[in-house]
């Protein structure tokens, strides 16, 4: 008796549909085979053979045929590789996540804002960039920014979710055209071995001015011509000034940015306080010590004490690591505390084609995860207001610091249309008082004299 064996055909067909136009949706194919099953073999008296029976079995199958991804482009400044690296990895992530959108990432190099006007001019501007807190009214009030409510409602992005400062530096006429992707904001860093070996407490986030002031006499030593050790660096930047300002009650600019306030009597006796540290030779500036930045000389033990950003943090652990710091809220004023916030948003263009995957993108990198990512990183900190009780912070009192900045008395670093004006003739009125021995209330009168020239110009 013959041994008989399993024979299967199998039969497939399929019908393929190519798919063009990226919004059309993935259409379902039927995928039909066909067996064939044997049966048993049958025997007879008379003669053995064999009967195969063919039987036709439908399979059904929705198969997705891959759309045509959606492109969009992407830009910024490359502040540092090692930044510009956390970006890419966190836009490898979306990718991972979002396979029908690809990012198209062209960082700008030189000068950013002018590149970027260059093509929202000709219409060649990307999907998604940067906007600094700086020149946000400028882009906001021309019209070249596309507001982000509905975009935001769609996925149950809440305003609340982020600190309230930085939304409503990027909001405009009741609207949101920016998601903040980090900030800043300034503390006092303080050298501690400094104060022990001048058996000061260290401070604390209770310091007042005068506590500042005391402090800084005391830590001065200018015993040695070739290092001088200073109290506090006081230079002539607008990004550190502003501060004392707003501790003593003033304000830099007035409420629409229409005019400027610093020939108020707030404003001048701050900026009298300010530099007389100076005067006094309890402070001193950077170039005073052959240094053009501050950090620099705090990172050497020339100042005790300074005021800067959570950029300090990682310079100092690269450039001086023996350096042993604290950081603090900057001291309160006569009139409470007071300090800068310092940020750029997501925005996207009015213009885009793909605002909802744009959207998608800027939700992402702005997403709690993502977030999450930058703070650990030590680059920046996150926006989310839920953050604020991360563990990270809770290990990091130098982050968790100027994070709690953004809560306590914080000021968007925005003045108006004339904002990079207002910073540079702040500055020169400053410097006015270091360099040429000007009154105080004279320098600062003749700052805003200026500054009114160019809000004027700028209208």
């Amino acid at each position: 008796m013959k041994k008989l064996y399993l024979v299967v055909s199998v039969l497939m067909i399929i019908s393929m549909l190519l798919v063009a136009c990226s919004t059309t949706a993935p259409t379902p194919i039927t995928i039909i085979k066909t067996v064939e099953v044997p049966m048993e073999v049958i025997k007879t008296v008379e003669v053995e053979k064999t009967v195969i029976q063919t039987q036709q079995v439908e399979v059904t199958k929705e198969v997705s045929v891959p759309q045509k991804a959606t492109e969009v482009r992407l830009s910024g400044w490359a502040s540092s590789p090692a930044e510009t690296a956390l970006l890419k990895s966190l836009l490898y992530n979306f990718s991972l996540a979002n396979p029908d959108i690809t990012i198209k990432y062209e960082p700008i190099t030189g000068d950013y804002k002018a590149s970027l006007l260059t093509m929202l001019a000709s219409g060649t501007e990307p999907d998604i960039f940067y906007v600094d807190g700086g020149y946000f009214l400028e882009f906001a009030s021309n019209d070249v920014l596309l507001p982000m409510d509905d975009l935001m409602a769609g996925t149950n992005t809440n305003k609340s979710d982020f600190i309230t400062s930085l939304l409503g530096e990027f909001s405009y006429d009741g609207n949101v055209y920016g998601i903040p992707k980090d900030f800043n904001t300034l503390g006092l860093f303080y050298n501690k071995e400094m104060f022990a070996n001048a058996g000061i407490p260290e401070p604390t986030d209770a310091w007042t001015w005068d506590d500042l002031k005391a402090a800084a006499e005391k830590l001065t030593d200018l015993s040695d011509p070739q290092k001088p050790i200073y109290g506090l660096g006081v230079p002539a930047d607008a990004g550190r000034f502003p501060i004392f300002v707003f501790q003593n009650g003033g304000a830099i600019m007035n409420a629409d940015l229409t005019d400027t306030l610093i020939d108020s009597a707030a404003a001048v006796d701050a900026a009298t306080y300010y530099t007389d540290f100076r005067k006094n030779k309890t402070g001193a500036t950077p170039a005073d010590v052959g240094e053009g930045w501050q950090g620099t000389v705090f990172g050497k033990g020339q100042f005790a004490m300074v005021y800067e950003g959570g950029w300090l943090i990682p310079y100092l652990a690269q450039q001086f690591p023996s350096t042993k710091y604290g950081v603090v809220l900057p001291p309160s004023g006569p009139k409470g505390p007071g300090n800068l916030i310092f940020s750029v948003s997501w925005s996207i263009s009015k213009n885009t084609k793909n605002a909802e995957a744009a959207w998608k993108v800027v939700e992402f990198l702005t997403n709690a995860e993502s977030q999450t990512t930058v703070l650990e990183s030590g680059f920046a900190l996150p926006t989310r207001q839920a953050l604020q009780d991360s563990d990270y912070l809770k290990n990091n009192a130098a982050s968790s610091a100027i994070f709690r900045g953004a809560l306590n008395g914080a000021v968007p670093f925005v003045w108006g249309l004339a904002g990079n004006d207002v910073n540079d003739l702040m500055g020169k009125g400053l410097e006015s008082v270091y360099l040429k021995d000007t009154d105080v209330a004279a320098a600062m009168k003749e700052a805003a004299e200026q500054i009114r020239k160019k809000i004027a110009e700028a209208k």
